[in-house]
């Protein structure tokens, strides 16, 4: 899974397009939520490099939230698939996305959390990740940046492992190739 904000800095998104482009030849597929942010670079970086990637949502598969995300989302059914744990005509009620969280973090073998601030869902799905025995990775951030402070938790507080390129990730999680 590769989770964050939904207010990506440019340095998130660089990091996150360079992680997955890294992992391309790992055999990995990419789960995320389809939402704003790092979800969507991640969907998009795996589907230009051609991993398979899926897209876990917060509602019934009648609806698309974020709208502006419907050609992203026809990309993603094509090389991956749409995946909903609700009636299809559900909408993005607030709760739906915690059940959503935990289903990236129950179908992942490992989360990856590229940039993230205090609080938020990319941590919430880290510590169920972490609660479920799953490997948890986080990209640091700078000493002080409020968008890296939740990475930065996580390594301090050592519920997650501190990476800094994709092959210390592949590495850890012994992908060797398609």
């Amino acid at each position: 899974a590769v989770v964050g904000t939904r207010r990506a800095t440019p340095y998130g998104i660089r990091i996150c397009e360079a992680m997955i482009e890294g992992l391309r030849n790992s055999g990995c597929m990419i789960i995320s939520g389809l939402a704003y942010g790092i979800d969507a670079i991640a969907h998009r970086a795996a589907l230009e490099h051609g991993l398979p990637t899926f897209a876990i949502l917060g509602h019934g598969l009648h609806t698309l939230y974020p709208a502006s995300h419907r050609d992203l989302a026809r990309q993603v059914a094509a090389q991956g698939a749409l995946v909903s744990d609700f009636d299809s005509g559900m909408g993005p009620e607030r709760n739906n996305f915690l059940r959503r969280n935990r289903i990236i973090a129950g179908w992942s073998e490992a989360t990856l959390v590229v940039e993230s601030p205090e609080k938020g869902g990319s941590l919430i799905t880290a510590d169920l990740a972490f609660g479920y025995d799953r490997q948890v990775f986080a990209v640091p951030g700078r000493a002080g940046d409020p968008m890296s402070a939740g990475c930065n938790a996580l390594v301090r507080s050592q519920k997650a492992e501190l990476v800094t390129c994709p092959q210390q990730l592949a590495a850890a999680m012994q992908w060797t190739g398609p």
